[in-house]
Order: C-alpha cells, then sequence, then structure tokens
C-alpha cells in the first residue's frame, strides 16, 4: 500500500501538477490548499478530485469561515491580500468544500492507525510545532495513533515519540526549507520517506505578477518560492 501525503499548497498548482508521483494508491493533504499562491480554485479542485482524505488548514478555515488565519507577523499583510484575492476567485462550492473540511481525520491501513491534523492534535489550526519541541510529547498522549500527520511549518520532518512516528510531510506549495523545491512524504507499507522535487517555479512567478495585489507583495511571495525562506 502506498499513500502519497502532500500539505500547504497554498493556491501554487504548478507545483501540484508537477507532483512526480503516479503510482500510489492514495492521496492524502493535510490542509492549507489556498492563500498567498495564484491558483486558489484550481487547487481546490484538484485535490477534491484526487485526494482520498483532506484535513483543513488555517488559510483554508480563513477563507471558508472569513477569519483570521492567526499568520506569524511576517506574513500578516500577505495573508490578509491574499485572503481576499482567494474569496474571488474560489467558488461559492470551492469555499463550502473549505469550511466542511473536517479537523482531524482518523485512518487505517491495516493494523496501522493514522491520525492526521493541519496543526497539531491539541490545536488543530493554529498550533506551531517544528520539529525540536519536546511539546511533541505531550501531543500524542492525546492521541491513539501509530503515525501522527501534520503540516503547518512548512518544514518536513520525521520523528518518533514513544510508539508513535511524527511525519510533517513539508509544503508542497511554500516550502521554508531554504530550497526551492516542492516537499512530500510517502508512506509505503511501514516506511516513511520525504521527498522533494523541482517544478517550473517560472510559471507559478508569472502567475503571482497577475495577481492584483502591490508589487511589493507579489516579489515577496515571489522570494519565499525562489528562496525558501520567509519573505523579506
Amino acid at each position: 500500500m502506498k499513500i502519497v501525503i502532500v500539505s500547504d499548497i497554498h493556491g501554487n498548482i504548478a507545483a501540484l501538477d508537477a507532483l512526480p508521483e503516479r503510482d500510489y494508491d492514495a492521496l492524502w493533504c493535510i490542509g492549507d490548499l489556498v492563500d498567498y499562491g495564484p491558483r486558489p480554485h484550481e487547487v481546490a479542485q484538484w485535490i477534491r478530485q484526487n485526494a482520498a482524505a483532506c484535513v483543513r488548514g488555517n488559510h483554508d478555515n480563513a477563507a471558508g469561515y472569513s477569519v483570521d488565519p492567526r499568520c506569524s507577523p511576517p506574513y500578516k499583510r500577505l495573508a490578509a491580500e491574499t485572503l481576499r484575492y482567494t474569496q474571488q476567485l474560489c467558488s461559492a462550492d470551492d469555499l463550502d468544500y473549505l469550511r466542511n473540511l473536517p479537523l482531524h481525520r482518523e485512518l487505517r491501513i491495516g493494523s496501522t492507525k493514522f491520525y492526521l491534523v493541519h496543526a497539531t492534535p491539541v490545536d488543530p489550526l493554529f498550533g506551531y510545532c517544528p520539529a525540536e519541541p519536546d511539546a511533541w510529547r505531550e501531543y500524542v498522549k492525546a492521541i491513539e495513533a501509530d503515525v501522527l500527520v501534520v503540516g503547518h511549518t512548512h518544514t518536513p520532518f520525521l520523528r518518533t515519540e514513544g510508539n508513535t512516528a511524527i511525519l510533517n510531510p513539508g509544503s508542497i506549495g511554500q516550502p521554508k526549507t531554504g530550497r526551492p523545491l516542492a516537499c512530500y512524504a510517502v508512506w509505503q507499507d511501514g516506511e516513511i520517506l520525504l521527498k522533494e522535487f523541482e517544478y517550473t517555479i517560472g510559471k507559478t512567478i508569472r502567475q503571482i505578477r497577475e495577481m492584483p495585489i502591490v508589487a511589493p507583495d507579489q516579489e515577496a511571495l515571489i522570494s519565499v518560492l525562489q528562496t525558501g525562506n520567509l519573505p523579506e
């Protein structure tokens, strides 16, 4: 059984279309389909058609309910500007889909139990926890799972706490790895692999420059894609 896991697409359809995996049994999405990127409608449609399971991210929640996604200071302005754009481009059906995505999913493949959540089990939308903090030790106590799958930080990692593997596939649409490579993960018969790939980033850049937002915000979004770092 082969599961492809993507997260934090953020309207970057070019990266999603370039996903190199084609022979998987199922694809799971760990949230944040929209905002920042230029093609939120296309991404929402792609995930609806191709994902066997998807959970709601803070940006999906913001678009669906017209609320603050509670981003960190470097991203607050970009999030606010692109949220309006997202809501304009997404259909009413898209927004209904985003607001009704579950906050978590519990799935079983054979004897392996998975818990899918965008941020953390105790704060599904907004809890920000990178790989290192010991808080994960407490978070896994709140669930019963062999594999906890999270997103939100845009940085891939794999660590183990007790009997639970904690997997973050990183971001396919806006990675924060210091590299302009799309990130994802594969679970296959108990083995977990973190992967990344090149895509035609120029296509996304051209689409960003067509977005009706001011040029400095366009360039900040482009810088994130090109560098894999926080916006300047």
